[in-house]
């Protein structure tokens, strides 16, 4: 075969290789938070592979970076080691990808680092979605939920609120008003506090961003109701929001609070599944009958009963399995 022949083919492997790593990397930035850590082994471990051919291996650890930006990653130790870790090993292999490889033994170290700072992210990113302290149930006080429409329920549902106070042994108190934002929410603490609350589930935050409010002030609302549920001995579950699947100005905000405040945290992937499983977006739009929703936001009562899900297990990780119901354990 003559070079002109080659040529073509050449070309096209280069075009189809650099095609297959954009979606990848737009694959990456599409990855709910809760898989994250997984997402970030992955690039590593392409780097990994690149380094031990002797290869610069730039390319991930520069993605691992751009995803920790776009993703707004809370800045915790870890994440800021592996984050300062990934920058200075990226401007070292990009500024030498010309010049010889280096030796092996140095490719070694700087995977055997990038590993352990890896594994350090995985277990705070795990540690952080949960509550610390240790509570005993009190079945007397009741578990009240307050939030926006995906609380309060489009009907004929009624939300999540009504499947999962069927899971539970004690007492759950619908307090969902549909449209409020976090400002709202904190006007209606006194009537959640007059019913004497074991554990307070937020869902708010939603309509701020809708609303054009800021971050920061969204951010200070949540932490009022959080402080104002720790002052009258009552322990918080914050479900956590997506508001885009890319670009999210509040990305990470409820993971952020969870970790500064010790509250337990439901991860988002409840509301990407009701949108995804959804008439509006693929696969649900193709599975009618598993459908968690009929609008592609709000949850219908199969997914309404699958929030709960989750709900009860958030709950059943800080009060163990007497707080469910004997066939919900």
């Amino acid at each position: 075969m003559t070079t002109e022949q080659r040529a073509p083919r050449t070309s096209l492997r280069g075009l189809f290789r650099t095609f297959a790593i954009a979606v990848t990397v737009v694959l990456s930035l599409l990855a709910f938070p809760s898989v994250l850590p997984w997402v970030i082994a992955f690039w590593i471990g392409w780097y990994t592979i690149l380094a031990m051919r002797d290869r610069p291996g730039w390319l991930p650890l520069l993605t691992c970076l751009a995803i920790f930006v776009v993703k707004l990653v809370p800045r915790t130790p870890a994440i800021l080691t592996l984050g300062c870790i990934l920058l200075l090993l990226t401007g070292l292999r990009f500024t030498t990808r010309d010049q010889p490889p280096v030796l092996r033994k140095h490719a070694i170290i700087s995977i055997l680092v990038l590993w352990c700072a890896w594994g350090w992210v995985l277990g705070e990113w795990i540690q952080v979605i949960h509550c610390g302290r240790v509570r005993s149930l009190d079945r007397s006080r009741p578990i009240v939920c307050i939030g926006d429409s995906l609380t309060d329920g489009m009907l004929p549902d009624h939300g999540y609120p009504d499947p999962l106070g069927e899971m539970l042994s004690v007492p759950v108190v619908n307090l969902g008003f549909s449209g409020i934002a976090t400002s709202q929410a904190l006007g209606q603490m006194d009537r959640v506090l007059e019913h004497d609350p074991q554990v307070v589930v937020i869902e708010v935050g939603g309509h701020d961003f809708l609303k054009g409010h800021s971050r920061a002030t969204t951010k200070a609302n949540l932490v009022a109701m959080i402080e104002s549920c720790h002052n009258h001995d009552a322990e918080v579950i914050l479900m956590e929001i997506p508001r885009g699947f890319i670009l999210d100005p509040f990305a990470s905000l409820e993971r952020e609070i969870a970790y500064e405040h010790d509250v337990e945290l439901v991860a988002d992937t409840w509301l990407r599944q009701v949108v995804v499983m959804s008439p509006i977006a693929p696969p649900g739009m193709w599975m009618p009958n598993s459908q968690l929703s009929d609008d592609g936001i709000h949850s219908n009562p199969r997914g309404s009963r699958r929030i709960a899900k989750r709900v009860a297990k958030a709950l059943r990780q800080m009060y163990g399995d007497p707080i469910l119901t004997g066939h919900d354990r």
